[in-house]
């Protein structure tokens, strides 16, 4: 069977990571930012997900292509660059092998000990290896969606600190208006456009999600800012023009699933039209644990022709 897997920031915190962006929020290094417009802003929304931080840089932009203006330009390019650089300072801490406690009856340490023996391809919107922060050492590698270089948990324990925390990439999709996408002065926010985002990356990954019998979405809140990957997947699962035979969306609860559809209908992907499809749509709540019907029924799915 072919198996892919992405994760996404829940992935991690399911594992027992604290990198949740309302953990990141409430830490000194973030309190610690000048309050600048928008750094201010956030503070004040409480903004809690990855997702959401990245759509409030989205809204910011398309502000700026209806009123453009030098202060609005700097504020949103200083929030970007402050975010970005105390972030890359801050996750290492986060995944320090002598700090971390690993959750072993979290549903994603179960999936990584069950997929060892079977030659699954995982994709990841994350900057951590999964393997080597439960020790499992395995030869496994996932293949990182933003970028390529070394992962922040390995950079902390190999010496490259600084290279890995300035090669973070958090930004917005290509669909925000042709001024900035075109501009000089924010077009670095787009994702793409990112210097240390790998060319050809977000074709490799959307062929592959064609192709796979069974896709597993674990811990991503497929919000618009990543559109880029999931809107062209999803609307070809809608039409029937994958090969797809199951896709397990693994969520924490009934309240993030309806953030994902929520998130979905932000690019016009309505969830119910993919319930519809020819594809096995499959809910998996991590709150229920590494027992429940729905994670058992998952696992059994994913590798019951498996040789090994």
């Amino acid at each position: 069977m072919d198996n892919v897997i992405v994760l996404g920031n829940g992935f991690d915190i399911d594992l027992g990571l604290k990198t949740s962006f309302k953990r990141f929020v409430e830490s000194f290094d973030f309190l610690s930012i000048p309050d600048i417009p928008l750094i201010k802003k956030i503070k004040e929304r409480s903004v809690e997900n990855w997702c959401d931080l990245e759509g409030l840089l989205r809204n910011e932009l398309i502000a700026y292509s209806l009123s453009p203006s030098v202060e609005c330009a700097e504020d949103v390019n200083n929030a970007w660059l402050m975010i970005t650089k105390v972030w890359g300072r801050y996750l290492p801490e986060l995944t320090d092998l002598d700090k971390i406690s690993i959750n072993k009856n979290s549903c994603a340490y179960h999936l990584l000990l069950v997929d060892e023996a079977h030659e699954s391809f995982w994709y990841t919107f994350n900057y951590t290896n999964p393997w080597y922060l439960c020790k499992m050492y395995s030869q496994k590698k996932a293949v990182y969606i933003h970028n390529e270089n070394i992962p922040l948990d390995w950079a902390k324990h190999h010496g490259f600190m600084y290279q890995a925390s300035t090669n973070l990439i958090i930004g917005v999709d290509n669909m925000v208006p042709p001024c900035i996408s075109s501009g000089t002065h924010l077009s670095h926010i787009i994702k793409t456009k990112n210097p240390h985002f790998q060319k050809g990356m977000k074709e490799n990954a959307v062929e592959r999600l064609f192709t796979a019998d069974n896709v597993v979405i674990f811990g991503q809140s497929l919000g618009i800012t990543d559109s880029d990957y999931f809107k062209p997947y999803l609307t070809s699962v809608i039409n029937g023009e994958t090969d797809n035979k199951n896709i397990f969306i693994v969520t924490y609860n009934n309240s993030s699933l309806n953030g994902i559809k929520n998130n979905m209908s932000e690019y016009d992907i309505n969830f119910d039209d993919i319930t519809k499809s020819k594809v096995n749509i499959n809910i998996v709540f991590t709150e229920r644990g590494i027992t429940s019907y729905e994670f058992q029924m998952m696992i059994t799915e994913l590798y019951k022709n498996s040789s090994n």
